[in-house]
């Protein structure tokens, strides 16, 4: 191991300033270290688990769920099995799992059609991804193997985030960190230099059924826990082809309100999120061009005007197509700038 490296925290490459701050790496202080520079990479909460082959109930729960077709049409989430089974397979040698959630909430709200909060700034997998490089650099300056993950790896995020003490799992299926909330995006740093692990959390959720109570398409009731079936932010952004007209028995639209991407009510009803800090990430505030989107002003969007409006966007996922898709399912009150 080298004795000491040095850690430069340098402007990335959507021009959100950073402190230019250097860290001392020393065997004593190494677990602190890497914390640190998370926390200055913008990070609200970071933990270590060790790498190691996952408990096998919760390998049975997910192939449980997979089975009932909760997952809907979401093949991706059947593949690779044996490596979200074992995440060392994701970087050979592989034994300590950094995990990291960074706080996106943003209270500033859209005039007029909604988006799902954390669609409203930049796409999260380029910013966390660009945000935890120099962290990554570190562990490379030390001679060590790493692997940053942000969500399209087959891991079980959550799960491991709980594993690391980062947070505890909410009813509503989501990762809630405490004093954050679930207003959080997940990234892990695979490496095969051993840390000692942190406690996993311990907590639960209070299991006041709000969120339940709330979901608009009663996704949370399901026996398994959740069924993306009838959960309106897989509806608007994963689904392909033509929207359902009803879910669980109830027209389609109206559950939709004057959202016209994702869904946020199991989240905007949860206690842990009250006052709930605002996110310090330029990246993630809302965009200005989202502000008072009309329906109108969707249906006759062009291509080039959707991609500069969405460039470096999650929204992407769901195509123009997807957007004029929505669009059309909302009822004609919906909200109007």
């Amino acid at each position: 191991m080298v004795a000491r490296a040095r850690l430069y925290l340098r402007q990335d490459s959507y021009g959100a300033a950073r402190r230019r701050n250097c860290f001392e790496m020393t065997p004593s202080n190494l677990k602190a270290t890497l914390r640190a520079a998370a926390m200055s990479a913008g990070a609200c909460a970071a933990g270590f688990a060790r790498c190691e082959p996952v408990d096998a109930a919760v390998c049975r729960s997910y192939e449980s769920w997979i089975g009932e077709g909760c997952h809907g049409s979401m093949a991706y989430l059947e593949r690779y099995p044996d490596v979200r089974r074992d995440p060392a397979l994701l970087l050979p040698g592989a034994r300590t799992i950094m995990v990291c959630a960074f706080p996106y909430y943003d209270s500033d709200e859209c005039a007029g059609l909604k988006l799902a909060r954390y669609a409203r700034g930049d796409d999260y997998h380029e910013v966390l991804r660009s945000r935890l490089q120099p962290v990554a650099e570190l562990l490379g300056s030390m001679g060590h193997q790493q692997r940053i993950c942000v969500d399209t790896a087959p891991i079980f995020e959550r799960h491991w985030a709980v594993k690391a003490g980062v947070g505890f799992m909410g009813r509503n299926r989501l990762l809630i960190v405490p004093g954050w909330g679930s207003y959080v995006f997940l990234a892990e740093i695979l490496t095969d230099l051993e840390i000692a692990p942190d406690e996993p959390m311990e907590r639960q959720c209070d299991g006041c059924g709000r969120c339940v109570a709330a979901c608009p398409g009663g996704a949370l009731r399901a026996s398994s826990g959740f069924d993306a079936r009838r959960c309106l932010s897989y509806l608007t952004i994963e689904h392909r082809g033509e929207l359902p007209a009803e879910v669980g028995g109830r027209p389609l639209g109206p559950l939709m309100g004057d959202c016209v991407y994702g869904c946020d009510v199991c989240q905007q009803v949860c206690p842990h999120n009250v006052g709930v800090p605002e996110t310090a990430l330029e990246e993630f505030r809302m965009r200005p061009a989202l502000r008072c989107l009309s329906r109108a002003d969707i249906m006759q969007m062009d291509q080039p005007t959707f991609s500069a409006i969405f460039r470096h966007s999650a929204v992407k996922r769901a195509k123009l197509a997807g957007l004029h898709r929505n669009a059309s399912a909302l009822p004609d009150d919906s909200a109007e700038c």
